[in-house]
């Protein structure tokens, strides 16, 4: 989005060279002050953000990075920081679930007698579990038991060989 500054002279100073040069110069520079603003602007949000300040939000917030894990991925538990409110409920959780894994994402049974929570993520999300724990951490009572795992299903075409082999014997009594 550079801005013409020619545009900006009198006509009588257009046709000059000195100023043609001069404010060409200033447009690479007008162009570098914008994409530092736009970058500033980006880092102003989360799901914008780049990867040195999500660094200091996780630092902000105790989150440890493991290699390996994706800007994407980190960026969600940071989110999942900050929307974590209390009083607990169902409802809440199945909300935040629905959120991270998408309405078949996951499978969640609660017994209210036993105070079990039985969590089945089936998202192939990268980092699902991990994600999953953090929520869980953040949000589950001390005195409820939670049952989580991951299940996913893939698929790999490939294709089936069957050989057999037939040999002869021959039995010689003497």
């Amino acid at each position: 989005m550079a801005v013409d500054l020619k545009m900006l002279l009198p006509e009588w100073f257009k046709d000059i060279l000195e100023f043609n040069r001069l404010l060409e110069a200033e447009e690479l520079e007008l162009e570098e002050v914008e994409n530092s603003i736009q970058a500033v602007r980006n880092n102003c949000f989360i799901q914008t953000a780049d990867e040195n300040t999500i660094l200091l939000y996780e630092k902000r917030f105790g989150i440890t990075y493991q290699y390996g894990e994706t800007l994407e991925y980190r960026k969600s538990r940071i989110l999942q920081r900050y929307n974590t409110v209390v009083p607990f409920s169902i409802g809440f959780l199945r909300s935040r679930l629905t959120e991270l894994y998408g309405a078949g994402g996951y499978v969640l049974t609660v017994n209210s007698k036993t105070c079990v929570l039985t969590i089945k993520v089936t998202s192939d999300r990268y980092g699902a579990v991990n994600l999953l724990y953090d929520l869980l951490w953040d949000i589950i009572p001390a005195h409820m038991q939670i049952i989580a795992n991951q299940q996913v299903t893939n698929y790999i075409s490939s294709d089936i060989y069957a050989a057999t082999a037939v040999s002869r014997t021959y039995t010689q009594i003497i």
